[in-house]
């Protein structure tokens, strides 16, 4: 496979991501094999070992391999794995959606410079610049969540905090950004450390719902990724899954 360089092409880890998943699915690589390992596959696509495993995370979130410890990559893809499409919503519209009113209780934003996390993330270079959006989101004047998000240094987002009340997505459209046709979300549960705590008014040590959400656009380019803190007491999460045949 030849990597796309050009510019407005995706990411290269998400070239090499579909490759592979197009090996898996056409059964080139079975169910239960081992994939290559990562310095093979950075031979393979002459890229950097922070792609190829940028590529194997997006892989394994997308339930087509597992990685083990001193095992390797397996291949866990079932074509009769079900699909499920989830709504996109912006904090402002859910609360609109449950008759609470939005508001944003504290904003700053700020240019930075991409850590090794980052630049792999948005597949830019290390020390490339990225901007640092936090945000306190409020629901009838109550904190619900605090966001840390990244956003893309290739748009010329505005410094103004006041830009920053109302939804995100008005603020993608004002900048040219396409709104986000896929999210990536992780979970887990946390104790609020004495900054998040001021910010959500609980107490330290309380009980803190995490989301790690990365957004991207139709060309599969990360445009958004957030760190997402819930007052445990306030804030819950429901799935609906449907089982069929």
């Amino acid at each position: 496979m030849k990597l796309n360089y050009a510019k407005g092409a995706p990411p290269l880890y998400i070239q090499i991501k579909n490759h592979i998943k197009e090996m898996i699915e056409s059964k080139e690589y079975k169910k239960n094999e081992i994939i290559p390992g990562e310095l093979d596959l950075e031979k393979k696509y002459k890229v950097s070992r922070i792609t190829v495993r940028q590529a194997i995370l997006e892989l394994e979130k997308e339930g087509y391999v597992s990685r083990h410890r001193g095992k390797g990559t397996k291949v866990i893809y079932d074509d009769k794995i079900n699909e499920f499409l989830y709504e996109i919503k912006s904090f402002t519209k859910e609360m609109e959606d449950r008759g609470i009113t939005p508001s944003t209780k504290s904003v700053t934003i700020k240019k930075v410079e991409a850590d090794e996390l980052t630049a792999s993330i948005f597949d830019v270079q290390l020390g490339d610049t990225l901007y640092v959006l936090e945000r306190v989101r409020c629901g009838d004047g109550i904190p619900i969540v605090y966001f840390h998000t990244y956003l893309p240094g290739s748009y010329d987002f505005p410094l103004e905090p006041e830009k920053y009340q109302e939804s995100m997505y008005e603020v993608f459209d004002e900048v040219g950004i396409r709104r986000p046709v896929r999210v990536h979300e992780t979970f887990e549960a946390r104790l609020a450390s004495a900054d998040i705590a001021d910010k959500l008014e609980v107490q330290p040590d309380s009980p803190i719902f995490f989301r790690e959400r990365t957004s991207f656009d139709e060309e599969g380019q990360v445009i958004e990724y957030s760190l997402c803190y819930y007052p445990g007491e306030r804030y819950s999460y429901s799935v609906d899954l449907s089982v069929r045949g």
